[in-house]
């Protein structure tokens, strides 16, 4: 087993656990690993299932120099603001900052509400420009998950409890690029892997859309493929689910196998495929329907729905 170690600032040649990269760091610098690399989010835009194509992942890779800049969203500061205060990784001041709900008027003082087009606003967006922004009624609902969560009983057994935020990796020897891993937090020793999720409705349907369109699968493939490399016991990849609600609750359940095997074939599919276009520095599109081969059709759905209209016109 690889011991854990303290990352020194230098590029990564040796696999392993590194402690002290931060998040920043682990998604944007292109020179962290010794190589290219890739991780379960840079995926979705290659994996042809997810609708992405070489072309669209080339263009937002940071190995590409003229990658496009990923912007963030509202939903994206709010489940980094819920992890920060739920696992502990991070002093929050240091990362976040509170947005005030109210601005004083320029010419009279007079507090009014929040407005983005506004000078003073926009002078404490400049000067906060560094840290992640939250509003005070995101932190109220965090605030609300967390306390919730703590009541969990395999919270309370200790299902977050180990090293948290470690950056995991692995060069792949067949293609000489990086996996890099970042659970929430590598198990002391059973092998439970446990990764905290938000999620806006709790319905089966709703995760499991939610476990493909996020591609959690995914994420825990690719954590079970490093592990395996690093010589580190993966008993199971386990979602802990808190509820973006007025009435927070808190929910786990395991990635099935079945899925894991599904989601570590398509990263061999797609270190294969990245080093091939690495190497012709061809990057091709997306082709539908075989790149026109197949005809377009209609799905049942559609295809029922225009039937039974017609019918019902027919028999009146």
């Amino acid at each position: 087993m690889i011991a854990e170690k303290k990352w020194d600032g230098k590029t990564i040649s040796e696999p392993g656990i590194f402690a002290g990269i931060d998040l920043e760091r682990y998604h944007s610098d292109p020179d962290l690993f010794d190589g290219p690399s890739i991780s379960k989010s840079s995926l979705k835009h290659l994996l042809p299932a997810h609708g992405g194509s070489p072309k669209a992942f080339w263009g937002r890779w940071r190995h590409n120099p003229d990658h496009i800049a990923q912007e963030s969203s509202a939903a994206l500061s709010f489940g980094k603001a819920a992890h920060c205060l739920l696992l502990g990784d991070e002093v929050f001041d240091d990362g976040f900052v509170v947005r005030p709900d109210d601005y004083p008027d320029a010419k009279t003082g007079e507090l009014k509400a929040w407005n983005g087009n506004s000078n003073w606003c926009k002078a404490w967006l400049d000067e906060n420009a560094s840290k992640t922004v939250v509003t005070t009624d995101q932190m109220q609902r965090i605030r609300m998950m967390r306390d919730d969560a703590a009541r969990y009983p395999l919270v309370q057994q200790g299902l977050l409890n180990g090293a948290v935020e470690r950056t995991m990796a692995w060069k792949d020897p067949a293609t000489g690029i990086w996996l890099k891993v970042r659970p929430d937090v590598i198990p002391a020793a059973d092998g439970v892997y446990a990764d905290l999720k938000t999620a806006a409705d709790f319905s089966e349907d709703f995760l499991e859309r939610q476990a493909f369109d996020a591609c959690y699968y995914l994420q825990g493939a690719m954590i079970r493929m490093v592990c395996r490399e690093l010589g580190l016991p993966f008993t199971t990849f386990a979602l802990l689910y808190v509820l973006k609600d007025d009435v927070p609750d808190t929910a786990h359940v395991e990635m099935s196998e079945h899925e894991l095997d599904r989601g570590e074939r398509e990263i061999r599919w797609a270190l294969g495929t990245i080093r091939k276009c690495l190497d012709t520095g061809e990057w091709p599109g997306a082709r539908p329907f075989q790149g026109g081969e197949r005809d377009l059709q209609l799905k049942p759905w559609h295809k029922s729905k225009i039937d039974d209209f017609l019918e019902m016109e027919q028999a009146a």
